[in-house]
């Protein structure tokens, strides 16, 4: 069941890194640049909100780490978050829409948090959270030892860097 967890990840990781939607414009943030320009979470946010000691790590969707924007690894220097930060409305959009629903079959809006936002719920423990305020926006994913965050902890992951691009 873990392999075919992390199958999961890894593939949708790809997916969200890839675009779902031609229309989708490029993140500013690309690969080879993520951990230096893009500072929606840092390591601190991720330890506080889930207690957690976690460590930035360049992305690697060879091992998960697909975010566009930011990778945090465990304790175990696994792929444990990723983050990919969202610049239009039409990126939100196409975040959702390319999320496979036979893989994440549960979509929960999420009342309160930006202007629209949406977890995104498989078997196992997968959750795929993608959230907007204004034009801007968030998706995060957990990997590995981050499916073990709770919902609370990834609206509150969301929150805050919602409130970054502010």
């Amino acid at each position: 069941m873990e392999h075919t967890r992390l199958l999961h990840a890894v593939g949708l990781a790809w997916l969200a890194a890839c675009g779902g939607s031609p229309d989708a414009a490029p993140a500013k943030a690309e690969a080879g640049s993520a951990t230096t320009e893009c500072a929606l979470l840092t390591a601190a946010d991720v330890q506080a909100v889930t207690g957690v000691a976690v460590t930035r790590i360049e992305r690697m969707p060879q091992i998960g780490a697909g975010g566009t924007c930011v990778n945090f690894a465990g304790p175990d220097g696994q792929a444990y978050l990723g983050v990919n930060r969202l610049d239009t409305e039409g990126q939100y959009a196409a975040s959702v829409a390319a999320v496979p629903e036979d893989i994440y079959p549960t979509r929960e809006p999420i009342a309160g948090l930006g202007d629209e936002a949406v977890m995104l719920k498989g078997p196992g423990g997968l959750r795929y959270l993608v959230a907007r305020k204004g034009s801007s926006g968030v998706v995060l994913f957990p990997l590995g030892q981050g499916f073990e965050m709770t919902d609370d902890q990834l609206r509150e992951l969301a929150s805050r860097a919602l409130t970054a691009r502010s």
